[in-house]
């Protein structure tokens, strides 16, 4: 479960009156939960204003999708290779029908 700030929580944290964080929630800077009847930010809004980027891949997931993307795409070469050489090998068929005709 996702935490949740207050504005007084944020207040304290940042060092600053409960009035500031008011107002620069609605100057639009924070964006409080929807569906909530009070007042609450969510620890990744919060976070992601400080500057720490949440990765919603780990690591070993990212070289996981890393390797299939470049595994795919050798894949979709190869199938680029097949298509061409039969469209090429159909083109012959369909001039020799048109040579018989």
């Amino acid at each position: 479960m996702t935490k949740l700030f207050t504005q007084r929580d944020l207040a304290e944290r940042w060092q600053v009156d409960v009035t500031t964080i008011t107002n620069w929630r609605k100057d639009g800077i924070l964006i409080p939960c929807k569906g909530i009847p009070s007042i609450r930010f969510t620890e990744q809004h919060i976070l992601e204003l400080e500057g720490v980027k949440l990765e919603k891949v780990s690591p070993l997931m990212y070289q996981k999708l890393e390797r299939e993307l470049e595994e795919l795409k050798l894949q979709n070469e190869e199938l680029k290779e097949i298509l061409s050489n039969i469209l090429a090998e159909s083109s012959k068929v369909i001039n020799l029908i048109k040579e018989v005709n």
